[in-house]
């Protein structure tokens, strides 16, 4: 027999918040048969609902998370998941099983009350957290955490063991980088992500060793890792290592790892470009300024190594 315990301060919770777990199945037709409350925001149709629509075709119809029923005036009410539920819809299959919390509410204010609370986080979730999560079950974060141990999370720069990037930056930085022009894209760390495939990971992780060697840990080449010189770094890595097959208007200097890493080198060896780099973003006013003073620095070091009139790509975005 199960016991009630009596504990000193408690008392009933009100009516409003009170609720129970149930796990149901439910058909479409069911579902169309909730009620939308006014406070609800409009339903938007974008890649993420039409991507959870086709994971509900091929897990067998359960939907992920908690949806919250409310059950007003003999009616039932989507609170929160509406977004899940009409993914459930576009999925074309007719049952799905889902947890539903289901709340009783005496009013719809008090209804919208606890809509706004479950869509009101405590902490916002930063780019790093969501990545967090993903590892477990992402090889792409598992392989560049393998391969750069300095690339973490949280606690950035902390202590001396603490990660020195984070892989947030990464991602987006290397992004970037495989564009013409490097600019940061209004696109996630988590969706950039999930499009690395096993060559791209093993360039990217390549990349961060080499300039992990030149640059190091110390404070004093902090600017070296932010995302402006970083992203030059990585889009000279693509255009000057990786890129092989070049059309015949593309004339400039092909480098393997070893001189690339040398031309990294010559940067941390720069105090006035270390200086030079104080508050300076990926912008269109920062970012052929970097480039060209990049280029300046690596065509000096290149000669000092034996290479003879060693030509960089001609880009718009730094001419003038």
């Amino acid at each position: 027999m199960a016991m009630i315990l009596q504990l000193r301060g408690t008392r009933e919770a009100p009516k409003a918040v009170r609720s129970r777990m149930e796990t149901i199945i439910f058909s479409v037709k069911e579902a169309e048969n909730w009620h939308r409350p006014p406070f609800q925001r409009p339903i938007r149709i974008n890649d993420r609902v039409r991507d959870s629509a086709e994971q509900l075709k091929g897990n067998g119809g359960i939907i992920t998370g908690v949806l919250t029923l409310g059950k007003f005036d003999g009616k039932t009410w989507i609170v929160d998941g509406q977004h899940r539920i009409e993914a459930f819809k576009l999925s074309g299959i007719q049952e799905t099983i889902a947890d539903v919390r289901i709340c009783d509410f005496d009013t719809l204010a008090e209804m919208a009350d606890e809509f706004v609370r479950l869509n009101t986080a405590l902490v916002k979730m930063r780019p790093d957290d969501v990545l967090r999560g993903m590892e477990s079950a992402n090889p792409v974060l598992q392989k560049i955490r393998k391969h750069c141990a300095y690339v973490g999370y949280d606690n950035i720069r902390r202590n001396e063991y603490a990660p020195i990037l984070s892989m947030s930056q990464v991602l987006r930085c290397w992004w970037a980088s495989g564009a013409e022009t490097p600019t940061l894209l209004a696109v996630t760390a988590a969706t950039i992500s999930e499009s690395l495939d096993a060559q791209g990971v093993e360039q990217l992780t390549q990349f961060l060793n080499i300039a992990h060697g030149a640059w190091g840990r110390e404070s004093t080449y902090a600017r070296l890792w932010a995302s402006l010189n970083m992203t030059m770094c990585m889009w000279l890595w693509r255009r000057l290592v990786l890129e092989r097959t070049r059309p015949a208007t593309k004339r400039f200097v092909i480098l393997n790892a070893a001189l690339f890493s040398k031309c990294m080198m010559s940067l941390s060896a720069d105090s006035h470009y270390i200086d030079w780099l104080a508050a300076r973003k990926l912008s269109d006013r920062d970012r052929g300024a970097c480039y060209n003073r990049i280029k300046s620095l690596w065509v000096k070091r290149l000669i000092a190594e034996g290479v003879n009139n060693p030509k960089f790509p001609s880009v718009e975005w730094a001419a003038g």
